[in-house]
């Protein structure tokens, strides 16, 4: 049996991305941390191996005699923005110097971001040869990971995917969105009609177990995302119906959710404690058109994104399941 290996395999998105491959019929093997959470991974058939993207003597024996890398680990908050660098690129540097010393290795999925890009700048969507902007540190770091990727792209086949918005089972980070509608809140940021794409996450997971067999130029990027996009207001509506709750609009306007950002930073410093939101994620919330277009990877990888209505109905269902909402 060929087998894989998934860094960051034990968080939201890595769990998912184990069980596509095991469906698919490949072994997996798991690069996690002695200190790993194993809770959405700990049922699943897999083999750990115990190492850190930082650390590159770990990654030497991991690599070896697997026919994919699947590079999902990252760091997504920090009380230091440099470590958004150190890990985010520094780290993939590290798998690919260990990946090329593996001559079974046949391809290298590298798992970014649209904040590596940045929004677009109207209300037209950006394909994949748009310059990037990125607008926080956390994006910046990820655009550094790209070009680490794409410096071996000649020497390790190689596909960078960015996804949008991920959310679906297991997700912690829309949990509160999907409670404040549950209580009858409606958010609205700025104007409410911010629009943005969404990526369920488990079609991302597909879109991984595909790439490994795509026969595309190594280097190829493609946004991941439902083609469909959504306004907030059309976000709080949906979940609102499926739940079956009344609800009632809160504007939230930029400058109160900026400061909001600053203040959740500072907390988060004070605490010892890194915050997810921060006074850069609140710039990227404020922005009106996280806008993707999806035509290439429909095209070259045969994707298709599930409706947000399907999606947030399943995260819904998993979430009553297990005592979260």
């Amino acid at each position: 049996m060929d087998e894989v290996l998934v860094t960051g395999a034990n968080g939201f998105v890595g769990s998912h991305i184990c069980e596509a491959f095991l469906a698919a019929g490949f072994g997996v093997r798991a690069l996690v941390r002695k200190t790993s959470d194993l809770t959405n991974i700990k049922e699943l058939p897999i083999n750990l191996v115990y190492g850190d993207i930082c650390t590159p003597a770990t990654l030497v024996s991991a690599v070896q005699g697997v026919v994919a890398v699947i590079n999902n680990a990252g760091l997504v908050k920090t009380n230091n923005p440099g470590d958004f660098l150190n890990v985010n690129s520094g780290g993939t540097e590290n798998i690919l110097v260990a990946s090329r010393a593996n001559p079974k290795l046949n391809k290298l999925v590298h798992i970014s971001s649209t904040a590596a890009c940045g929004p677009a700048p109207d209300s037209n969507p950006i394909n994949e040869d748009y310059p990037p902007g990125p607008l926080t540190a956390y994006g910046r770091s990820k655009l550094e990971a790209e070009k680490v990727v794409l410096a071996h792209k000649d020497a390790i086949p190689s596909i960078i995917l960015r996804p949008c918005a991920v959310y679906g089972p297991r997700d912690k980070e829309m949990l509160s969105i999907f409670k404040a509608i549950k209580f009858g809140i409606r958010p609205h940021f700025g104007s409410g009609e911010n629009y943005i794409n969404f990526t369920y996450v488990k079609d991302l997971a597909q879109a991984v177990v595909r790439s490994i067999t795509a026969s595309v130029p190594s280097g190829s990027i493609f946004f991941v995302a439902e083609k469909k996009s959504y306004s907030y207001s059309q976000v709080g509506t949906i979940i609102g119906e499926i739940l079956g709750k009344k609800t009632m609009d809160v504007r939230i306007p930029n400058s109160i959710l900026g400061l909001a950002g600053k203040v959740s930073e500072r907390v988060a410093r004070l605490s010892g404690k890194p915050s997810v939101f921060t006074g850069d994620k609140a710039r990227e919330m404020v922005q009106k058109y996280w806008l993707f277009d999806t035509s290439k990877i429909e095209r070259e990888l045969d994707f298709v994104g599930t409706d947000f209505a399907v999606g947030a109905a399943e995260t819904i269902r998993w979430y009553k399941e297990h005592g979260w909402l």
